[in-house]
């Protein structure tokens, strides 16, 4: 059966039918003895083409109920998700650029997530526009105070170091250089998947599940090649050689979306669009073409986050549950929980950098208690970052606590944020206790 797109194809085909017959006629003639039953056939045999086509191309001309609803009379469509996504905008993306995956996401044969219909250069904004309105109090800032003090005293340098403190119940803050941007190593990955999970509930994804297994290796393990993948998914870029000057303004803007997003909602000065390295299944041991590119020359442009930031985001997400939505809140403080039962994070196997999330950080000095803790940490060799909410049960103290480090002697010191964890817990848990019991004689 032949189909034609248009009734133009119908008449061409027609008009070479005819031509076809009359030269076959012709033929025919020459010869001396014709069969007359072969000359017959063969006229019928082209007007039946004929008619059949002309059939078809009427048909095709008129919108039809079978094809409005894609069924087989439809030529088949490729699957959008195994191709880069491509706009105007983004001319310089070939649009049949496979998407690369980790070994892993290959191995387990994880689906290729994909945007809605006309979502392609969709922009999200954070949904709280202000910050929280906490005040400063003496009594927490001399818990502060002792943790720097903690630090000089094992000669640790206090210009590196910034702390932000908030009881979640009271509102009530205290900080050390908390306005300090510095580079939170992998605590940027938290911020990322609020980001996503913003562009899920706007509908620009088809299936929140196609994400699942990058969130948790990304927030988890804080696996850098799901960081990446999770970061090019959101701004529709992906790590390339370097790019000519137009052509990176444009790779960079798309890139940028996730500083815009939290940059208008009074979260400034931040930089959250560097990718962390290295990144295995790119090849890229360390930033290289346009991730080098938007690093700036000379390299100036590293991620790049106060404490206070930090310390406002997990008070956003897991305390007052209001950040992208309730249900967006309560995905996300989930993935955030660390188990604290020293049978299970002791037997938690190393990444190849030697990163565990409970080890060396808050948690480590916590397994002995009746918290409930969670957080992103991270750490390289000139910085080490952790930003956790901790909830108690029997003083009932919930507090967020930031301690960004950013120096190789912190990097190097495996017992010093375990130390600092420690300190703040013993101080917060005795002084709720005691406005606990205040609040017990004033109610006799």
């Amino acid at each position: 059966m032949i189909y034609f797109s248009s009734i133009e194809s119908y008449k061409k085909m027609r008009k070479w039918s005819i031509k076809v017959f009359l030269n076959q006629l012709s033929r025919l003639r020459l010869v001396s003895k014709v069969n007359t039953v072969t000359v017959t056939l063969t006229i019928v045999s082209v007007l039946l083409t004929t008619l059949i086509t002309k059939s078809h191309v009427e048909q095709s001309a008129r919108p039809s109920t079978k094809q409005a609803l894609n069924l087989p009379t439809t030529p088949p469509v490729l699957p959008v998700q195994v191709f880069a996504t491509s706009s105007p905008k983004r001319a310089f993306n070939s649009p049949t650029t496979p998407v690369v995956l980790p070994d892993w996401a290959i191995t387990k044969s994880l689906p290729i997530p994909s945007r809605q219909v006309r979502q392609e250069d969709s922009e999200v904004v954070y949904n709280l526009k202000t910050p929280p309105k906490f005040r400063q109090t003496q009594e927490l800032q001399a818990i502060v105070n002792d943790v720097v003090n903690l630090t000089a005293a094992k000669g640790l340098p206090k210009k590196a170091l910034s702390i932000t403190l908030i009881d979640a119940k009271t509102g009530v803050t205290a900080g050390y250089q908390q306005d300090t941007p510095r580079y939170p190593a992998s605590v940027v990955k938290l911020f990322w998947m609020v980001i996503l999970y913003a562009q899920i509930e706007s509908g620009i994804w088809k299936n929140e599940k196609d994400f699942t297994p990058y969130l948790a290796k990304m927030i988890k393990e804080s696996d850098n090649e799901a960081a990446s993948f999770i970061i090019d998914q959101v701004t529709g870029t992906h790590s390339e050689p370097e790019l000519e000057s137009e052509k990176f303004k444009i790779w960079k803007n798309k890139r940028q979306q996730v500083n815009r997003f939290f940059q208008q909602a009074g979260y400034k000065p931040i930089n959250i669009s560097q990718k962390t390295f290295p990144i295995d299944y790119l090849n890229l041991p360390e930033p290289k073409g346009s991730e080098l590119q938007l690093l700036s020359n000379p390299i100036s442009n590293w991620n790049k986050i106060t404490t206070k930031q930090g310390a406002r985001l997990l008070y956003e997400v897991c305390y007052a549950g209001q950040a992208v939505s309730a249900q967006a809140s309560k995905k996300m403080c989930g993935w955030l929980k660390r188990d604290l039962n020293p049978k299970v994070w002791q037997k938690e196997p190393l990444d190849s950098d030697g990163f565990n999330p409970v080890q060396t950080f808050f948690g480590e000095s916590l397994s002995d208690t009746d918290v409930q803790l969670y957080s992103k940490a991270g750490w390289v060799s000139l910085s080490r970052a952790e930003t956790a909410m901790i909830t108690t049960e029997n003083s009932g103290a919930t507090y967020i606590l930031a301690i960004f480090a950013e120096d190789s002697a912190y990097a190097d010191d495996t017992q010093i944020f375990p130390q600092m964890s420690r300190l703040i817990y013993n101080r917060m848990t005795s002084r709720n206790l005691k406005s606990l019991s205040k609040t017990k004689i004033v109610t006799k």
